[in-house]
């Protein structure tokens, strides 16, 4: 084991060409330079913060501004695009369309709900009421020794205020908005000086862009910790999530101007089912799509001091729901995930750590509903033909991260070696089908090194090797074989990629300064392909392309008096070409072949730009204004293929909020899109389907503790 970290450090540092990092938090405090030996929530992240760039929301940035769910607040990150490549989609340092889907990690109070299969329904993140989330911690690009497969675009991890619980909360919060209301209490109780318990339940009604469109939603959560002794703890978590949405999914953009808010999506034939004769059983109405979902969360966190040096967290999962996202009533995708993540640190030396992990966990999906095959034309009779599609996902991982500290130096070392065992069994309409087992191997790595120069400032260099897995979709291929099409384990390998980062950080003067330069690079990039030969028509999942992406992220500060301002800016620019297998591919297949601009990935703005002004009146009364730019971007994939809307537009938003606190009393409000501005969240290439972004809201809403 010795010998092969070794080789695969050694290996790492004759690539690198590392980068910065840089804590673009919207916190006013002070940079912290140095590992803090007491306990966190994720001592992980911790172990990072060093030598990446870690971006973190607290429950203060997040609350009373408006933001309707979770993907609101991260929409306002420059360096995070959400909506633009597909409805739910997080896109992290500019993925771009395709995906960001994959490249992307998710956990929700230590446990993973990153998606495994987003075809044929996909869902979003927006599972926690806003109010009931303590912080969002977001890496951006990397931490593939830490969390795995997925990380090329970045891991957001949200913690609720049920994490830790430590100190219980009374509150009851209300606001009311031009699209509805919501309701939230929270009740809590340290019994003694051991046991405290927090639970509460948040009501969401809310009407979303089109005539009869919603969202409305139930949340029930409770928890308690138990302190055994100063050395150690235990939390137990549970939450429920019941939701009810009718929604658009895309609208024709002649008719979205022609109709706006009033627009009805046109009347569809659904079957419901077969009588006893063999007929159908049918409905018509509007094709809405149906978003109920479900979701029951378990966790368990348990903390033991073993010695003054070596401390032992592990977090227990289980969850388990599903989600329609479809214009049917009876197709949901199931899903479950349950695992543990252990995690060993051990101090040495008068500042080093080493932080051993082990990562096992389980995800299930599967999918079930019958399709109808005639079987007399002339009389309209059919049979159902039950069709299913399941996958199962199985993780194990153990990684070791050093952090060694030498004066004013800070060097990382870090490896992962990681199995995924997928497995599925599929059953389509037209008889394809298949099942089958792939196990795949993989290793990251990452070598950092950081210099201290002073009390708050810091320069870094980074370099890390990670890999992304097949989804659900890619796992399989779609072939003939013997005349007959089939679901085949995909021959794709798992894409790798190289992430560079360098960074600079410091307080001067008045002023906070976090600049991230950063770069990566991927040579078999995974897609899905159509080939059309012989055999006929095959979908296949092929590792054809190399892309490179780039940017920086700059993030100032400045306090001075009552004012407080925060300026943010990204850089996104990337490109696509053909890798030798895509070459030899294309000769093969030449109707398949693509000419990729280099003018930049689709459906990826370059410019995203933050400016936030706030004024504190007196000790009661603070005011804020938020100016936000999104730079227009490519909605196409060849510069051949452009067309006249082959460029979506850029556009600004302004938004105000005022925040009024007497005792235990808040009052808030404030206007979100303040100029009304029309813009896209997501437009199809040539603009032909597009979902609308909100226009202009009013909120007020009220908090009261007790």
């Amino acid at each position: 084991m010795t010998k092969f970290l070794y080789k695969q450090l050694l290996c790492s540092l004759t690539i690198v060409t590392p980068l910065l990092s840089t804590v673009y938090a919207t916190d006013t405090q002070p940079v912290q330079l140095h590992p803090i030996k007491v306990r966190s929530d994720y001592v992980e992240i911790e172990r990072l913060r060093n030598t990446k760039q870690v971006i973190v929301l607290r429950d203060k940035d997040l609350q009373n501004k408006g933001y309707r769910t979770i993907s609101d607040a991260l929409n306002d990150i420059t360096s995070i695009n959400v909506n633009t490549t597909g409805t739910g989609d997080i896109d992290i340092r500019g993925q771009g369309s395709d995906q960001s889907v994959r490249n992307i990690q998710v956990m929700l109070d230590g446990a993973p709900i990153t998606t495994m299969v987003n075809h044929p329904m996909k869902t979003n993140y927006d599972i926690v009421p806003i109010e009931q989330v303590e912080k969002i911690e977001i890496i951006p690009g990397g931490g593939s020794v830490l969390y795995g497969s997925g990380s090329a675009g970045g891991v957001i991890n949200i913690t609720t205020n049920l994490r830790s619980i430590k100190k219980p909360k009374n509150i009851i919060t209300t606001e009311f908005n031009s699209q509805g209301h919501r309701l939230g209490i929270n009740v809590g109780n340290k019994i003694n000086n051991n046991l405290s318990i927090q639970a509460g339940y948040n009501k969401l009604h809310r009407n979303l862009y089109f005539k009869n469109t919603y969202r409305h939603s139930d949340y029930y959560y409770t928890g308690l910790t138990y302190k055994f002794d100063n050395s150690q703890d235990i939390t137990f978590r549970y939450s429920f999530l019941d939701e009810k949405s009718n929604y658009v999914g895309s609208v024709n953009s002649k008719k979205l101007k022609q109709e706006g808010y009033n627009y009805v999506p046109r009347l569809q034939k659904f079957t419901l089912g077969l009588d006893k004769d063999g007929h159908k059983i049918e409905t018509v109405r509007p094709d809405y799509l149906n978003g109920n979902r479900e979701l029951t969360s378990y966790n368990m966190t348990y903390h033991k001091d073993i010695n003054k040096n070596l401390y032992v967290t592990g977090d227990f999962f289980y969850n388990t729901g599903y989600y329609r996202n479809n214009d049917t009533d009876y197709r949901k995708m199931n899903h479950d995930t349950k695992g543990v993540k252990l995690k060993f640190d051990y101090n040495y030396g008068l500042k080093n750590d080493l932080l051993v992990g082990l990562d096992i966990y389980s995800q299930k999906a599967n999918l079930n509903y019958n399709d109808y095959k005639s079987i007399n034309y002339k009389q309209k009779i059919y049979k159902e033909v039950p069709l299913s599609f399941y996958y199962h996902k199985k993780s194990s991982a153990i990684y070791i991260l050093n952090i060694l500290n030498k004066n004013k130096w800070t060097f990382t070392q870090g490896i992962r070696r990681d199995k995924t065992e997928w497995t599925y069994d599929k059953h389509a309409a037209r008889n394809v089908s298949g099942n089958d087992t792939d196990n795949r191997w993989n290793t990251a790595s990452e070598l950092s090194i950081a210099y201290n120069y002073n009390k708050t400032g810091n320069i870094y260099a980074r370099f890390e090797k990670g890999f992304t897995s097949p989804d659900g979709l890619q796992i399989t291929d779609q072939i003939k074989v013997n005349g007959i099409n089939q679901y085949v384990a995909t021959s794709a390998e798992d894409e790798k990629f190289n992430l560079y980062e360098l960074g600079w950080r410091d307080n001067i003067g008045i002023s906070s300064i976090n600049v991230t330069l950063f770069s990566s690079y991927t040579n078999n990039q995974m897609n899905r392909f159509y080939a059309l030969d012989d055999y006929g028509l095959s979908m296949l999942t092929k590792n054809l392309l190399k892309t490179s992406r780039k940017g920086f992220d700059i993030s100032l500060g400045q306090y001075f008096g009552k004012w407080t301002l925060k300026e943010n800016y990204t850089y996104l620019k990337g490109f696509s070409e053909y890798n030798e297998a895509g070459k030899k591919f294309i000769q093969e297949h030449p109707d398949t072949e693509i000419d990729y601009t280099r003018s930049g990935l689709q459906k990826v703005p370059k410019h995203k730009l933050s400016i936030h002004a706030e004024y504190k009146v007196n000790d009661k009364l603070t005011t804020g204004l938020k100016y936000t730019y999104i730079g227009s971007y490519n909605n196409f994939l060849s510069d051949s293929k452009k067309e006249e809307d082959g460029i979506v537009g850029s556009h600004s938003i302004i938004d105000l909020n005022l925040d009024y606190k007497y005792k235990t009393l808040n009052i808030y409000g404030g206007i979100t899109n303040l100029l009304n501005t029309e813009y896209y969240e997501y437009a199809s290439e040539g603009v032909y389907t597009v979902i609308p972004g909100f226009k202009r809201s009013y909120f007020i809403g009220c908090k009261y503790n007790f």
